[in-house]
Protein backbone atom coordinates (compact mmCIF):
# COMPACT_ATOMS: atom_id res chain seq x y z
CA UNK A 1 0.00 0.00 0.00
CA UNK A 2 3.03 2.19 1.04
CA UNK A 3 4.37 1.69 -2.36
CA UNK A 4 1.96 2.28 -4.40
CA UNK A 5 1.16 5.52 -2.86
CA UNK A 6 4.70 6.99 -3.41
CA UNK A 7 4.53 5.07 -7.20
CA UNK A 8 4.75 8.51 -9.09
CA UNK A 9 8.09 9.48 -6.92
CA UNK A 10 9.88 6.59 -7.31
CA UNK A 11 9.19 6.59 -11.08
CA UNK A 12 10.91 10.01 -11.26
CA UNK A 13 13.53 8.99 -9.26
CA UNK A 14 14.48 6.18 -11.49
CA UNK A 15 14.35 8.09 -14.28
CA UNK A 16 16.23 10.81 -12.67
CA UNK A 17 19.08 8.50 -11.86
CA UNK A 18 19.95 7.20 -14.88
CA UNK A 19 18.08 3.72 -15.06
CA UNK A 20 18.79 1.94 -18.30
CA UNK A 21 15.51 2.27 -20.44
CA UNK A 22 15.16 -0.83 -22.69
CA UNK A 23 14.67 -0.17 -26.32
CA UNK A 24 16.41 -3.46 -27.83
CA UNK A 25 18.03 -6.49 -27.19
CA UNK A 26 20.75 -6.84 -25.07
CA UNK A 27 24.45 -7.62 -26.23
CA UNK A 28 25.48 -10.40 -23.69
CA UNK A 29 28.10 -10.06 -21.77
CA UNK A 30 31.66 -11.20 -22.98
CA UNK A 31 33.87 -13.55 -20.77
CA UNK A 32 37.36 -11.88 -19.33
CA UNK A 33 40.52 -13.98 -19.96
CA UNK A 34 43.50 -12.85 -18.32
CA UNK A 35 46.71 -15.37 -18.23
CA UNK A 36 48.18 -16.37 -14.44
CA UNK A 37 50.98 -14.78 -14.51
CA UNK A 38 49.17 -11.27 -14.94
CA UNK A 39 46.79 -11.46 -12.19
CA UNK A 40 47.41 -8.72 -9.70
CA UNK A 41 47.48 -11.05 -6.64
CA UNK A 42 50.64 -12.10 -8.04
CA UNK A 43 51.47 -8.22 -8.11
CA UNK A 44 50.48 -7.45 -11.63
CA UNK A 45 49.55 -4.19 -12.25
CA UNK A 46 45.49 -4.42 -13.04
CA UNK A 47 44.86 -2.63 -16.67
CA UNK A 48 41.42 -1.42 -16.22
CA UNK A 49 40.53 2.36 -15.06
CA UNK A 50 38.01 4.72 -15.95
CA UNK A 51 39.97 7.32 -14.11
CA UNK A 52 43.20 8.82 -15.78
CA UNK A 53 46.37 6.43 -14.96
CA UNK A 54 49.58 7.72 -12.70
CA UNK A 55 53.06 6.92 -14.29
CA UNK A 56 53.21 3.77 -12.08
CA UNK A 57 49.70 2.42 -13.98
CA UNK A 58 47.32 3.21 -10.67
CA UNK A 59 44.69 5.15 -11.18
CA UNK A 60 44.72 9.17 -10.46
CA UNK A 61 41.52 9.71 -7.89
CA UNK A 62 42.42 13.10 -7.44
CA UNK A 63 38.91 14.02 -8.82
CA UNK A 64 37.26 11.93 -6.40
CA UNK A 65 39.05 13.20 -3.26
CA UNK A 66 38.27 16.38 -3.52
CA UNK A 67 34.61 16.03 -3.05
CA UNK A 68 33.28 17.00 0.16
CA UNK A 69 31.55 14.04 0.05
CA UNK A 70 34.69 11.66 0.23
CA UNK A 71 36.63 13.70 2.88
CA UNK A 72 33.92 13.69 5.44
CA UNK A 73 33.66 9.91 4.92
CA UNK A 74 37.41 9.59 4.91
CA UNK A 75 37.98 11.41 8.24
CA UNK A 76 34.94 9.87 9.73
CA UNK A 77 36.24 6.61 9.10
CA UNK A 78 39.58 6.88 10.40
CA UNK A 79 38.23 8.49 13.47
CA UNK A 80 36.60 5.36 13.77
CA UNK A 81 39.66 3.34 13.11
CA UNK A 82 41.88 5.18 15.70
CA UNK A 83 39.32 5.19 18.06
CA UNK A 84 39.84 0.87 17.88
CA UNK A 85 43.41 1.41 17.49
CA UNK A 86 44.26 3.67 20.35
CA UNK A 87 46.14 5.81 18.63
CA UNK A 88 46.97 7.76 15.52
CA UNK A 89 50.62 6.91 14.14
CA UNK A 90 50.34 9.03 10.84
CA UNK A 91 50.90 12.57 10.14
CA UNK A 92 48.75 12.71 6.96
CA UNK A 93 45.63 14.88 6.96
CA UNK A 94 42.21 13.07 8.17
CA UNK A 95 40.81 13.79 4.80
CA UNK A 96 43.48 12.19 2.93
CA UNK A 97 42.56 8.37 1.76
CA UNK A 98 46.31 7.26 1.93
CA UNK A 99 46.32 8.29 5.83
CA UNK A 100 43.83 5.89 7.44
CA UNK A 101 45.64 2.87 5.69
CA UNK A 102 47.76 2.83 8.35
CA UNK A 103 45.01 2.64 11.04
CA UNK A 104 43.36 -0.06 8.90
CA UNK A 105 46.54 -2.52 8.45
CA UNK A 106 46.57 -1.79 13.11
CA UNK A 107 43.50 -3.06 13.50
CA UNK A 108 43.84 -5.60 11.22
CA UNK A 109 47.47 -6.86 12.84
CA UNK A 110 46.07 -6.40 16.22
CA UNK A 111 46.19 -9.84 18.56
CA UNK A 112 42.93 -11.53 18.58
CA UNK A 113 41.32 -14.06 16.32
CA UNK A 114 40.07 -13.48 13.00
CA UNK A 115 36.48 -12.74 14.44
CA UNK A 116 37.95 -10.31 16.99
CA UNK A 117 39.39 -8.15 14.17
CA UNK A 118 36.11 -8.51 12.03
CA UNK A 119 34.24 -7.44 15.25
CA UNK A 120 36.71 -4.44 15.35
CA UNK A 121 36.36 -3.68 11.59
CA UNK A 122 32.35 -4.06 12.22
CA UNK A 123 32.39 -1.36 15.25
CA UNK A 124 33.85 1.12 12.42
CA UNK A 125 30.91 0.56 10.21
CA UNK A 126 27.88 0.56 12.72
CA UNK A 127 29.99 4.48 14.32
CA UNK A 128 29.69 5.93 10.53
CA UNK A 129 25.95 6.81 10.31
CA UNK A 130 25.66 7.90 14.36
CA UNK A 131 29.28 10.02 13.52
CA UNK A 132 27.21 11.43 10.48
CA UNK A 133 24.20 12.25 12.90
CA UNK A 134 22.28 9.87 10.90
CA UNK A 135 21.95 7.17 13.48
CA UNK A 136 17.70 6.85 12.75
CA UNK A 137 18.38 5.47 9.48
CA UNK A 138 18.89 1.46 9.84
CA UNK A 139 15.51 1.72 11.82
CA UNK A 140 13.53 3.87 9.82
CA UNK A 141 14.77 1.42 6.68
CA UNK A 142 13.60 -1.79 8.60
CA UNK A 143 10.68 -0.39 10.25
CA UNK A 144 9.15 1.71 6.84
CA UNK A 145 11.12 0.86 3.77
CA UNK A 146 11.70 -2.89 4.43
CA UNK A 147 8.09 -3.69 4.78
CA UNK A 148 6.73 -2.51 1.69
CA UNK A 149 9.22 -1.71 -0.94
CA UNK A 150 10.16 -4.76 -3.31
CA UNK A 151 13.17 -6.33 -3.33
CA UNK A 152 14.35 -4.68 -6.43
CA UNK A 153 13.93 -1.20 -5.50
CA UNK A 154 15.53 -2.36 -2.41
CA UNK A 155 18.50 -3.69 -3.51
CA UNK A 156 18.63 -0.51 -6.23
CA UNK A 157 18.57 1.74 -3.75
CA UNK A 158 21.45 0.07 -1.91
CA UNK A 159 23.18 0.87 -5.52
CA UNK A 160 22.52 3.84 -5.75
CA UNK A 161 23.51 4.56 -2.28
CA UNK A 162 27.01 2.66 -2.46
CA UNK A 163 27.79 3.71 -6.19
CA UNK A 164 26.96 7.68 -4.88
CA UNK A 165 29.01 7.91 -1.82
CA UNK A 166 31.61 5.42 -1.52
CA UNK A 167 34.06 5.65 -4.79
CA UNK A 168 36.83 7.86 -2.90
CA UNK A 169 37.42 3.61 -0.84
CA UNK A 170 36.47 1.22 -3.29
CA UNK A 171 37.23 3.10 -6.79
CA UNK A 172 34.55 4.12 -9.85
CA UNK A 173 31.77 1.68 -9.52
CA UNK A 174 28.93 0.25 -12.08
CA UNK A 175 25.69 -1.12 -11.57
CA UNK A 176 25.36 -5.03 -12.60
CA UNK A 177 22.95 -7.71 -12.19
CA UNK A 178 20.28 -6.13 -14.45
CA UNK A 179 16.68 -6.55 -13.28
CA UNK A 180 13.76 -6.26 -16.29
CA UNK A 181 11.06 -3.99 -14.35
CA UNK A 182 8.20 -2.70 -15.53
CA UNK A 183 7.29 1.09 -13.41
CA UNK A 184 3.50 1.14 -12.02
CA UNK A 185 2.26 3.94 -13.41
CA UNK A 186 3.92 4.70 -17.34
CA UNK A 187 4.23 1.05 -17.87
CA UNK A 188 7.63 1.61 -18.93
CA UNK A 189 10.49 -1.23 -18.63
CA UNK A 190 13.87 -0.35 -17.33
CA UNK A 191 16.69 -2.19 -16.27
CA UNK A 192 17.56 -1.77 -12.60
CA UNK A 193 20.75 -2.79 -11.23
CA UNK A 194 20.75 -5.40 -8.19
CA UNK A 195 24.26 -5.28 -7.28
CA UNK A 196 27.41 -2.85 -7.68
CA UNK A 197 30.88 -3.43 -9.26
CA UNK A 198 33.75 -1.69 -8.34
CA UNK A 199 35.78 -1.75 -11.49
CA UNK A 200 39.37 -1.73 -9.66
CA UNK A 201 38.69 -1.56 -5.42
CA UNK A 202 41.05 1.19 -4.22
CA UNK A 203 40.91 -0.88 -0.98
CA UNK A 204 42.27 -3.51 -2.03
CA UNK A 205 44.72 -2.35 -4.49
CA UNK A 206 46.40 0.10 -1.95
CA UNK A 207 46.49 -2.42 1.29
CA UNK A 208 47.63 -4.98 -0.97
CA UNK A 209 46.56 -8.20 1.37
CA UNK A 210 43.97 -10.46 1.40
CA UNK A 211 43.45 -10.38 5.17
CA UNK A 212 42.48 -6.97 5.20
CA UNK A 213 39.86 -7.39 2.32
CA UNK A 214 38.28 -10.05 4.16
CA UNK A 215 38.61 -8.88 7.83
CA UNK A 216 38.00 -5.51 7.77
CA UNK A 217 35.71 -5.16 4.99
CA UNK A 218 33.90 -8.25 3.59
CA UNK A 219 33.07 -9.70 6.79
CA UNK A 220 32.07 -7.11 8.92
CA UNK A 221 30.07 -5.38 6.01
CA UNK A 222 28.35 -8.37 5.60
CA UNK A 223 27.19 -8.25 8.42
CA UNK A 224 26.69 -4.51 9.01
CA UNK A 225 24.14 -4.76 6.69
CA UNK A 226 22.34 -8.01 7.34
CA UNK A 227 21.74 -7.56 10.64
CA UNK A 228 21.56 -3.42 10.94
CA UNK A 229 19.20 -3.44 7.61
CA UNK A 230 18.26 -6.91 7.15
CA UNK A 231 19.95 -6.85 3.85
CA UNK A 232 21.62 -10.23 3.19
CA UNK A 233 24.53 -9.55 0.76
CA UNK A 234 27.66 -11.61 -0.93
CA UNK A 235 30.63 -9.21 -1.46
CA UNK A 236 33.35 -10.72 -3.58
CA UNK A 237 36.50 -9.74 -3.92
CA UNK A 238 38.30 -10.88 -7.43
CA UNK A 239 42.01 -10.90 -6.66
CA UNK A 240 42.70 -11.79 -10.29
CA UNK A 241 42.18 -8.07 -11.38
CA UNK A 242 40.87 -6.20 -8.16
CA UNK A 243 37.58 -5.69 -9.23
CA UNK A 244 35.18 -6.16 -6.83
CA UNK A 245 31.18 -7.47 -6.53
CA UNK A 246 28.41 -6.36 -3.45
CA UNK A 247 25.50 -8.61 -4.26
CA UNK A 248 22.33 -7.41 -2.11
CA UNK A 249 19.92 -9.74 -1.82
CA UNK A 250 22.06 -12.79 -1.44
CA UNK A 251 23.20 -14.68 1.36
CA UNK A 252 26.86 -15.19 1.56
CA UNK A 253 28.16 -18.98 1.95
CA UNK A 254 30.06 -19.64 5.55
CA UNK A 255 33.32 -18.01 5.38
CA UNK A 256 35.72 -21.30 5.66
CA UNK A 257 33.39 -22.06 2.21
CA UNK A 258 34.07 -18.56 0.44
CA UNK A 259 36.41 -18.60 -2.65
CA UNK A 260 37.58 -15.14 -1.19
CA UNK A 261 39.41 -16.62 1.62
CA UNK A 262 41.07 -19.29 -0.62
CA UNK A 263 44.18 -17.40 -1.46
CA UNK A 264 47.95 -17.20 -0.59
CA UNK A 265 49.30 -13.89 0.13
CA UNK A 266 49.55 -11.58 -2.24
CA UNK A 267 53.14 -11.10 -3.96
CA UNK A 268 52.91 -7.35 -2.67
CA UNK A 269 51.52 -8.01 0.34
CA UNK A 270 54.13 -6.42 3.37
CA UNK A 271 52.39 -8.05 6.11
CA UNK A 272 54.76 -9.57 9.03
CA UNK A 273 52.15 -12.62 9.58
CA UNK A 274 51.48 -14.93 7.47
CA UNK A 275 50.67 -18.72 7.54
CA UNK A 276 48.16 -21.40 6.49
CA UNK A 277 45.35 -20.68 6.98
CA UNK A 278 42.60 -23.22 9.38
CA UNK A 279 40.17 -22.56 6.90
CA UNK A 280 41.35 -24.32 3.57
CA UNK A 281 41.50 -27.66 6.16
CA UNK A 282 37.88 -27.11 7.57
CA UNK A 283 36.68 -27.62 4.11
CA UNK A 284 38.22 -30.19 3.20
CA UNK A 285 37.12 -32.27 6.59
CA UNK A 286 33.66 -31.48 5.52
CA UNK A 287 34.12 -33.06 2.41
CA UNK A 288 34.92 -35.87 4.23
CA UNK A 289 38.12 -36.99 2.41
CA UNK A 290 40.89 -35.18 4.38
CA UNK A 291 43.33 -37.36 5.92
CA UNK A 292 46.11 -35.11 6.58
CA UNK A 293 47.99 -34.57 3.46
CA UNK A 294 48.12 -31.43 1.87
CA UNK A 295 47.54 -32.87 -1.93
CA UNK A 296 44.23 -34.55 -0.70
CA UNK A 297 43.24 -31.09 0.26
CA UNK A 298 44.27 -29.56 -2.79
CA UNK A 299 41.41 -31.90 -4.55
CA UNK A 300 38.60 -31.87 -2.55
CA UNK A 301 39.18 -27.85 -2.90
CA UNK A 302 39.10 -27.93 -6.13
CA UNK A 303 36.31 -29.86 -7.50
CA UNK A 304 34.29 -28.03 -4.82
CA UNK A 305 34.98 -24.32 -6.69
CA UNK A 306 32.87 -24.69 -9.21
CA UNK A 307 33.48 -23.60 -12.72
CA UNK A 308 32.96 -20.19 -14.63
CA UNK A 309 29.98 -18.83 -15.18
CA UNK A 310 28.35 -18.29 -18.50
CA UNK A 311 27.87 -14.15 -18.32
CA UNK A 312 29.50 -13.18 -15.31
CA UNK A 313 33.20 -14.16 -16.69
CA UNK A 314 34.24 -14.90 -13.42
CA UNK A 315 34.12 -18.24 -10.98
CA UNK A 316 31.51 -19.02 -9.00
CA UNK A 317 32.65 -17.27 -6.34
CA UNK A 318 33.73 -14.39 -7.96
CA UNK A 319 37.13 -14.46 -6.98
CA UNK A 320 39.06 -15.21 -10.15
CA UNK A 321 38.33 -14.55 -13.56
CA UNK A 322 38.62 -17.90 -15.02
CA UNK A 323 39.00 -21.27 -13.78
CA UNK A 324 42.25 -22.00 -14.44
CA UNK A 325 43.57 -19.00 -13.01
CA UNK A 326 41.78 -20.18 -9.91
CA UNK A 327 43.96 -23.76 -10.10
CA UNK A 328 46.83 -21.95 -10.02
CA UNK A 329 46.63 -19.15 -6.71
CA UNK A 330 44.62 -23.10 -5.03
CA UNK A 331 47.78 -24.48 -6.10
CA UNK A 332 49.89 -21.83 -4.49
CA UNK A 333 48.34 -22.27 -1.20
CA UNK A 334 49.04 -25.82 -1.39
CA UNK A 335 53.03 -24.42 -1.84
CA UNK A 336 53.14 -21.57 0.79
CA UNK A 337 50.04 -21.68 2.71
CA UNK A 338 47.18 -19.05 3.05
CA UNK A 339 47.18 -15.15 3.61
CA UNK A 340 46.37 -14.89 7.20
CA UNK A 341 42.37 -14.55 6.75
CA UNK A 342 40.41 -16.87 9.49
CA UNK A 343 42.77 -19.08 11.31
CA UNK A 344 41.60 -20.70 14.40
CA UNK A 345 45.16 -20.22 15.36
CA UNK A 346 45.42 -16.64 14.28
CA UNK A 347 46.17 -15.19 17.55
CA UNK A 348 48.98 -17.89 18.51
CA UNK A 349 50.75 -17.40 15.05
CA UNK A 350 50.79 -13.57 15.98
CA UNK A 351 51.83 -14.14 19.12
CA UNK A 352 54.73 -16.18 18.02
CA UNK A 353 55.82 -13.43 15.15
CA UNK A 354 55.94 -10.69 18.03
CA UNK A 355 58.37 -12.81 20.82
CA UNK A 356 60.26 -13.23 18.18
CA UNK A 357 60.82 -9.65 16.77
CA UNK A 358 60.47 -8.01 19.93
CA UNK A 359 57.58 -5.61 18.24
CA UNK A 360 56.29 -2.95 20.53
CA UNK A 361 52.47 -2.78 19.41
CA UNK A 362 49.74 -3.38 21.61
CA UNK A 363 49.47 -6.96 21.80
CA UNK A 364 45.90 -6.82 23.49
CA UNK A 365 42.67 -5.23 22.11
CA UNK A 366 41.20 -2.57 24.21
CA UNK A 367 38.27 -1.51 21.60
CA UNK A 368 34.44 -2.37 22.30
CA UNK A 369 32.80 -5.72 22.65
CA UNK A 370 36.65 -6.61 24.18
CA UNK A 371 34.40 -8.29 26.98
CA UNK A 372 31.82 -10.05 24.67
CA UNK A 373 35.11 -11.61 22.16
CA UNK A 374 36.54 -12.59 25.26
CA UNK A 375 33.78 -15.36 26.76
CA UNK A 376 33.25 -16.08 22.99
Amino acid sequence: AMFSRYSCAIVLALLASGACIITGPRTPATRAVLPPNECAWRGATPKQSSLPLRADGTPDYSSIDASPVSKVLTATIRKLLVKEVGQDSDPRPWTEFDGLLNAVREVNDMDGTAEQVQRRARNVFEGILPSLGLAWVPAFWLKLVKPSAPAWLQHYSFFLVFQTLFPWLMGPMTGVEEVEVTLPVTGQKLLLPQAVKAERCRFLESTQCASVCVNTCKVPSQQWLGQDFGMPIHIQPNYDDFSCVWRFGVEPPPLEEDEAVMVPCFAKCDSDYQGERDAYRLRAKRMAVFDGLVETADIATAKAFGTVSSEGGTTEGGSALNDLNLRVRQRQVSRSGKCWSVAEDRSEQRGAVVQASGETIPLRWEGNGQEEDKEE
